[in-house]
């Protein structure tokens, strides 16, 4: 899609979610244009020329119920989908939470997501132990409810060992944030072997590990919260970085799948699951090919707009799926259209990261 088209299509995708398939909307503009005070009818049609024509203003009603219609089923879709991502619970979980009080394990802490991320859990007063290999940046400095933890998240040995420390100085950790990451542009034949068992030790590998070091104790307690920072190349295989996609991929699986283990296995229901999944952003993981992909019009998303989804989604003592920007939950669907428009939606991508591969 164009630099030129995109920003219509996200408007018009952005009018037909909040005005046209909006309840609030709808629903009042057919009570009164059917069932309204006479003279608010009378008002109103005298200001718009087409509700005084008798066949206009029947195909004008006939749109709105159905507009109603669709809004409502839409409404009620989100509704289930929401109940379906917290084990379908009525009752909110607030009143389980005290903030001041519970631990959150962050990986990748030191820049990028997860340093806003921690900014904003301490703002709240939560307890953040930050697992990372880099140095604790300067901003996250003098806190003190911030507790860095050098730890190479690759390494169990090293996991266990943080997860000793940080429950024999904080107590137990009630959030876990796996959202370390890395990435670059290469061809499949061009991956070095170190560097694709190193992406799959930090994208998804880490993930088992740090959960199966910090999970159990949110399971005793039937109260904890992991998300699962993955990306919209969870449902998009991008050519020039396909190792990248692989990982997020497997980020997604195992979110799908840690979420049901604790319903249906370990019977701790109240252990919430989040995945989040970010459009380009600009963050250093992007650095490589930022470049090629403004050149070919790419939109990117604040990385502000990610952490702020990601503490608001904890804050909300509820489990979800985030697509960032919200309107991008339809590449959820691409597998589903037809294969030449599958095809040609990842054409789009490879030409966006392939100049940024070296020959």
């Amino acid at each position: 899609m164009s630099a030129v088209i995109r920003p219509f299509s996200n408007v018009l995708s952005h009018s037909v979610s909040h005005i046209a398939l909006n309840p609030l909307v709808t629903a009042p503009l057919l009570w009164v244009l059917t069932q309204g005070p006479p003279e608010v009818r009378a008002r109103l049609f005298s200001q718009f020329a087409s509700l005084r024509d008798p066949r206009r203003l029947t195909q004008i009603v006939k749109a709105l119920k159905w507009l109603l219609a669709l809004s409502l089923v839409r409404t009620i879709n989100a509704q289930l989908n929401r109940l379906a991502l917290n084990a379908w619970r009525l009752k909110s979980e607030k009143g389980r939470w005290t903030w001041d009080q519970e631990v959150a394990v962050v990986t990748g802490g030191c820049s990028g997501f997860g340093e806003r991320v921690c900014k904003r859990l301490i703002n709240k007063g939560v307890t953040v132990a930050i697992l990372d290999i880099q140095q604790l940046p300067l901003s996250l400095q003098g806190y003190a409810n911030i507790k860095f933890f050098a730890c190479d998240i690759t390494k169990p040995t090293a996991v266990n060992s943080a997860a000793e420390r940080i429950r024999a100085t904080l107590g137990s950790p009630s959030i876990l944030v796996n959202n370390a990451g890395i990435g670059s542009a290469h061809t499949i034949l061009g991956t070095p072997d170190e560097y694709l068992h190193k992406i799959f030790d930090v994208n998804i590998l880490s993930h088992f590990t740090l959960v199966k070091a910090f999970v159990p104790a949110m399971i005793a307690a039937n109260k904890g919260h992991v998300v699962t920072v993955a990306s919209t190349a969870s449902f998009l295989g991008v050519a020039g970085m396909v190792d990248y996609s692989c990982t997020k991929a497997a980020a997604l699986a195992f979110h799908e799948g840690l979420g049901q283990e604790l319903r249906e296995h370990h019977d701790a229901p109240k252990v919430l699951t989040t995945i989040v999944h970010p459009n380009w952003s600009k963050t250093s993981l992007l650095a490589p090919f930022e470049k090629t992909l403004q050149e070919g019009g790419t939109a990117f998303i604040d990385p502000d707009e990610v952490s702020d989804a990601i503490v608001n989604q904890i804050f909300s003592c509820a489990g979800g799926q985030l697509f960032l920007p919200q309107h991008f939950a339809r590449v959820s669907l691409l597998r589903g259209y037809p294969h030449w428009f599958q095809e040609t939606i990842r054409a789009g991508a490879a030409r966006a990261v392939l100049p940024a591969v070296s020959k």
